[in-house]
């Protein structure tokens, strides 16, 4: 009977034990930006740019880059930038 009982009790404090351990490592995970077990970095909101015509999201060194209406926009492809730009042409 006591041997049931330090079995279950040594169960429990490894169990307890267990689940801080996983607790502190989501932490500073999260506190480190990473998000999934691999350490990839996720994509922060300022690597993404919006394209506002189509409303796709590009990483900001491949975008397709113009002036429009005096100000840098961001196009994933070439047939939205000429789009917009047509927009902007036919606006003013």
């Amino acid at each position: 009977m006591q041997l049931l009982a330090l079995i279950v009790r040594v169960a429990f404090v490894l169990i307890v034990v267990r689940l801080l351990v996983r607790f502190a490592i989501g932490v500073m995970q999260g506190y480190r930006g990473l998000g999934d077990r691999g350490g990839a970095r996720r994509p922060r909101p300022g690597d993404l740019v919006r394209d506002r015509v189509c409303n796709t999201f590009v990483p900001r060194e491949r975008a397709v880059r113009a002036d429009v209406a005096g100000r840098e926009e961001h196009f994933c492809s070439t047939a939205c930038r000429d789009k917009a730009l047509l927009e902007a042409r036919r606006a003013s």
